[in-house]
């Protein structure tokens, strides 16, 4: 399977889109084209013009292109009644300021790893002031997220047979989203059982490991890593074997199971997970623009661009998003909200 990208303009009174496709010779063209072609709006009547040829995406090699190339998949809107998204560097200290808590305490600057992660996966701070966030981007023990997660509570439900267990503000959102897609022959299942919601520390470990260890026996097979490098790379502590990790994918040898793009696009490093901070949860039915739309009007959205069936509770409306320091990013007619961290250090 060989991508290519295909550059579309849309040109119309003054608003311009530029949105960039990723094409795939893909088997199932049913879809092909949805989610390229975005309205201008304005003051007067708009006409645009979008000319552009595709093959469709299928889910598995959408979630491939995001991870590889997450800049792709943007697409810049300009004009004059457009309102560019806040900074999130700016958004975020006047949101932990509330929870009374400095973003020093939660990722310090000197950490670059906690920053990486803070930038991948930092939608959950911003969220509603209901909703209680982790102490800290990067968790270290199982007892530190046992402490966590007593303290912020959590309710179980069973859905679809499945224990899922949430925060309460993000329970009582989910089951009232699934209540309103009951209604209209709907559903919104857990993908994966109970892994679909909260997890622990240990599980983000095996999980971690289930890319890691893999990927390492691969390089080492391929040359690019000796046995020295791979022994010492596994007995390092794990906050050096992260950064390790991330360092060695500047140089194309990434640790995702495909091999082909970073392990965070792939899989959390230990202890950063949103499933750990209970504000995640894991959506079957993720394919149902309709799905979305009722998830969305409850507080969830997707926030991890490479994991498609993943929805985080942020607890706020979409309209409100971007003053939140959230930019949106259309990939195929999903929406992900990630921060808008774009020229920021």
């Amino acid at each position: 399977m060989i991508p290519s990208t295909l550059p579309c303009l849309t040109v119309a009174e003054g608003h311009t889109i530029i949105a960039t496709v990723t094409q795939f010779a893909a088997p199932n063209p049913e879809s092909c084209g949805e989610g390229l072609v975005r309205k201008a709006r304005g003051r007067k009547f708009l006409i645009a013009l979008l000319i552009c040829t595709c093959f469709c995406l299928g889910p598995n090699a959408l979630a491939e292109s995001i991870g590889k190339n997450p800049e792709l998949m943007t697409y810049r809107t300009t004009g004059d009644d457009t309102t560019p998204p806040a900074s999130f560097y700016e958004v975020l200290p006047k949101a932990l300021k509330k929870r009374k808590t400095v973003i020093e305490n939660i990722c310090p600057p000197s950490d670059l790893v906690a920053r990486r992660i803070l930038e991948e996966y930092g939608a959950i701070f911003v969220a509603d002031k209901k909703v209680k966030i982790p102490p800290v981007c990067i968790f270290t023990s199982e007892t530190q997220v046992e402490k966590f997660q007593d303290e912020a509570d959590y309710i179980t439900e069973t859905i679809a047979g499945a224990d899922v267990e949430l925060q309460p503000e993000a329970m009582k959102a989910l089951l009232k989203a699934r209540e309103e897609a009951q209604k209209e022959g709907l559903d919104i299942t857990p993908r994966d059982g109970p892994e679909a919601a909260r997890r622990g520390y240990q599980d983000s470990l095996e999980l971690w490991n289930t890319r890691f260890l893999p990927a390492l026996d691969y390089w080492l097979s391929q040359g690019r890593l000796n046995e020295e490098q791979v022994e010492r790379l596994k007995g390092m502590p794990l906050h050096l074997q992260i950064a390790h990790v991330l360092e060695l994918e500047k140089s194309g040898i990434y640790f995702s199971k495909d091999l082909s793009k970073s392990i965070l696009y792939s899989i959390a490093a230990p202890g950063t997970s949103q499933h750990i901070a209970m504000l995640a949860f894991d959506v079957n039915e993720f394919l149902d623009p309709r799905v979305r739309e009722i998830l969305a009007k409850h507080g969830w959205f997707q926030t991890v661009l490479s994991d498609l069936p993943h929805f985080t509770f942020l607890g706020l409306k979409e309209k409100d998003l971007p003053k939140n320091g959230l930019k949106s990013v259309e990939v195929d007619g999903q929406t992900f909200w990630i921060p808008n961290v774009v020229g920021q250090p």
